[in-house]
Formats: structure tokens, C-alpha cells, sequence
């Protein structure tokens, strides 16, 4: 089972739990007919939280978590549907519609997986006091981290990272019947725009990871063809691209988000590229594309349907970076160097033979400065669990067998090594591991690493 269907049969389960409980109490709510401003929700929501209830949704403004920015994953918040009585989930869902445009309303709750259940598919964590602020809440379910309570204290338009998405049109050209199914068609005129010569600099081979959507700041390196060289025809439909992936988002939000990009040179200073493959295979035409410049990323992955991110700050040389402090990191770390820095920590906190760590579910790179708690929680962005493992010298994979040749050591075949992994990799790892004879559970791997950096701090493997 690869990530994204373990991800679609969480949303189906719990689906499957309203359908087997059933009930008014556990029917979706709908919006209330006149939805109040944000801060009031969220106000009025964190008074009405019991003491568990709070323990689970409840965090510090300043807690890792905040920065977090995948979609849909676990381990952070806590669950609507089982975790909140029906009162509450009605503010829950007052809060999804206030914190969207009127248009963004139409698109958001409708996501194939949200359109019945609503918020009951999600989970919500709070950061900070809604009552003394500042804070942030955070919805996030299938296809969705939606943050609601304005910029971040740092400067982070939205508070954040913004994750949507919809699983309509999936695998299919073109993406028929997607809720934005807009946004690509834009996309796909813009491409069409460019001439020869601008179409073989824009249209580049390998997608980065779709969860690669960290900031470079002033000095980046940026891929694709500049906006500001396309004709104004082409200029134009960027900024149309732009206006269109905002229109999801409340008014004053949007405002601070423009300003952000007017002061980092406006949609002129973005890169656009595109791209031939990527980690489901060819895209067909204009379905993955990227808007990247000093201080904001927008990336649209319509292909085999729609997961799209957007990060948008002030300084893209200060990005939002939350929690303890765990040291400098002297340069950007690439896919290959995360690995590297993954496996270390690995090994060196369980004290294993072996350690590995798949560089496929590497979530991005890891920027150069200081580095704190949040920037590893995004990192490591799956929330996945240690495994060690015991695998027999003689019963060795190829992947561990190539590793031991490249170290220009013999492994020996009587010998029973341990290996350092992950849950998801050890599940994948007769192929790549090995037969493997026993399988013992560690810490959430963020964990395990934020704990390696505190003793060593971030080193180049």
C-alpha cells in the first residue's frame, strides 16, 4: 500500500464509522445561515473544551506543530468526528466556511471526501489562546490544511503553509469534473503562451516532491523561466494564476498575501515552470506546474489529481520556523542529504547495525541557518514510527547487501543484524531489506531525530 491509499482508506474509515454509528448526533452539520468572523469561533470553541478535549487539541503558539504542512496525516490534533459533540462540530464547521471566500465555499467543503461528512473526516488542532492570541487553528483531512486566524507573528501570509486538493478526474487528462479543474486550464493556456525557445527552458524533466515548498529567500536558485520575460499576454495570465489560487482565502487574508508578494518584486519576480515526470509517472500536459520566487511557492500537482501548496511570506530569508532551537545548518541540505541525516540519527539512537531510510519519502530540503523543531517536523512530514529489525546476515536484501559492498565489508552470513527504519519502509521490506525476522517499534521518527540534533546539532553526512 503506497501513502496516498493509506491516506484514502483513513478517510474511507471514518466514513465508514459515521455510516456505522449513524444517529442525529453523529449526522454532519450543516452551516449555520449567518457564519460569524473567525476569532469569535474560535473563541467560542476553545471556552466549550473539557479538559481531555483540550489536552488533545491544544497546544503553544510556538509549538513544532504550527509549522507542520502536509495534508491529511495524523499526529497532531484531534480527531472531529470522535472526538467532539455536536455542538462543537457545528462550530467546527462554521469555522471551515469562515476561514474560506464566498467562492472558496463552493470548492473547499465539496472536496470528493469532505462533500458528505464535512469536518467529521478531519482533525483540528489549536495553537495559542483564541482569547489572548496569538493563535492559530488548523483543519486538516483528506486533501486540506486550511489555517485559520490570520498571518503568523513571524510574517507568514495565512499563518502558513495552505494545502488543497480534491481526488476528482484521478488519473484522467485533463482532470475532468476537479473542483479546480480552473486553476489548471489557466496553467495549461500559460504553457501554451510561451514560444520554442521559452518552452524548453520552462519545461523541465522531474517534479520536485510535492511537499517541497520551502522558501529561498533573496539569494535561491530558482528553476524555470522568469514572469518577467514573458510577453505581457503571458505576465498576465501569471497574475491571473496567482488571483485564482487566492480566491479560496478570506479578504484581509489575501490582502496581507499580496503585499507579501509586492514586497519581494510582485508576480514578475516568480519562476514559472513545468514538468514531464514525476512520482506517479508522465504528467500529462500543464497538470503539474510551479510559481517560485524570493518568498513564495505555489505548486500545483494535478497529476493523477489535485494536491497543491502554497507558501507565501514577507522574507523568504526569515521563513516561519517554530520551536526549540537545534542548531545551524551550514548549507541546503538536499533529498540525498536528508537521507544521509536521517540514517545517521537512525543509527546512532537505537545503536544499530544498519540504518535505512527510503529517500522517496524525503518531504523536501532543509534550509540553511537556524534550525528548529518545526523545520524537522515539516521535514519528516509523514509522522512516521522507528522500527528496528532483525534480518539475518544470510537473508540480507540487495539494497543492505550494496550498502555493506560500498563500505567494502563483507557481511557475515551467520550474524543477525539489527536495521533502523521506518514503519512504512519495514512494511515495504522484504524487497529492499530483506526476510526479516523480528520487528521492534521506536519513537515518532521526528522525535528520534530532534533528539540527534539536540546532542550534535545538524552535520553534512
Amino acid at each position: 500500500m503506497n501513502r496516498r491509499t493509506a491516506l484514502k482508506a483513513g478517510a474511507l474509515g471514518i466514513l465508514a464509522g459515521t455510516g456505522f454509528y449513524g444517529g442525529y448526533e453523529l449526522l454532519p452539520v450543516m452551516p449555520s445561515r449567518v457564519v460569524d468572523p473567525v476569532d469569535v469561533l474560535a473563541r467560542r470553541l476553545y471556552a466549550s473544551l473539557d479538559e481531555g478535549q483540550r489536552a488533545e487539541t491544544c497546544v503553544g503558539y510556538d509549538h513544532p506543530l504550527r509549522q507542520y504542512h502536509n495534508r491529511g496525516v495524523g499526529g497532531g490534533g484531534r480527531y472531529v468526528f470522535f472526538g467532539f459533540s455536536r455542538e462543537q462540530r457545528s462550530i467546527l464547521t462554521d469555522l471551515l466556511y469562515s476561514g474560506l471566500s464566498a467562492e472558496g465555499r463552493q470548492r473547499v467543503p465539496e472536496e470528493y471526501f469532505t462533500r458528505w461528512p464535512g469536518v467529521q473526516t478531519m482533525r483540528v488542532l489549536i495553537c495559542g489562546d483564541p482569547t489572548t492570541g496569538p493563535y492559530q487553528v488548523i483543519l486538516t483531512g483528506p486533501h486540506l490544511n486550511l489555517r485559520l486566524g490570520g498571518k503568523s507573528r513571524e510574517g507568514a501570509a495565512f499563518g502558513g503553509p495552505q494545502v488543497y486538493g480534491d481526488q476528482r478526474g484521478n488519473e484522467r487528462a485533463g482532470l475532468p469534473g476537479n473542483l479546480y479543474r480552473d486553476q489548471f486550464l489557466i496553467g495549461q493556456r500559460l504553457l501554451r503562451s510561451l514560444d520554442t525557445g521559452q518552452k524548453k527552458h520552462a519545461l523541465l524533466e522531474e517534479a520536485p516532491v510535492q511537499t517541497g515548498i520551502e522558501l529561498q529567500g533573496r539569494h535561491g536558485s530558482f528553476r524555470g523561466i522568469p514572469v518577467s520575460e514573458l510577453t505581457p499576454d503571458g505576465k498576465a495570465l501569471a497574475a491571473e494564476l496567482v488571483e485564482r489560487i487566492f480566491s479560496a482565502y478570506p479578504d484581509a487574508d489575501v490582502a496581507f498575501a499580496r503585499e507579501c508578494l509586492a514586497a519581494n518584486g510582485g508576480a514578475g519576480a516568480l519562476f514559472l515552470s513545468y514538468y514531464r515526470h514525476g512520482e506517479d509517472g508522465d504528467i500529462p500536459e500543464a497538470q503539474v506546474f510551479r510559481l517560485e520566487g524570493p518568498a513564495s511557492v505555489f505548486y500545483f500537482r494535478g497529476y493523477p489529481h489535485v494536491h497543491a501548496f502554497i507558501n507565501v511570506a514577507m522574507d523568504g530569508d526569515e521563513p516561519l520556523s517554530v520551536g526549540e532551537p537545534l542548531g545551524n545548518n551550514p548549507s541546503w541540505l538536499d533529498r540525498a542529504g536528508v537521507k544521509a541525516l536521517f540514517e545517521t540519527a537512525l543509527r546512532s539512537e537505537t545503536n544499530a547495525d544498519l540504518a535505512y531510510y527510503n529517500e522517496s519519502s524525503v518531504a523536501g530540503r532543509l534550509r540553511p541557518g537556524l534550525i528548529r523543531a518545526g523545520d524537522i517536523y515539516s521535514l519528516e512530514s509523514w509522522q512516521e514510527m522507528v522500527e528496528v529489525v532483525e534480518v539475518r546476515g544470510s537473508n540480507l536484501g540487495a539494497l543492505l547487501l550494496d550498502r555493506f559492498r560500498r563500505q567494502g565489508v563483507a557481511p557475515n552470513s551467520e550474524k543477525t543484524y539489527a536495521v533502523a527504519t521506518t514503519t512504512y519502509s519495514a512494511g515495504d521490506g522484504k524487497r529492499k531489506l530483506g526476510r526479516i525476522d523480528t520487528r521492534r517499534t521506536g519513537p515518532m521518527l521526528r522525535d528520534l531525530i530532534i533528539n540527534h540534533l539536540r546532542k550534535f546539532g545538524v552535520r553534512h553526512h
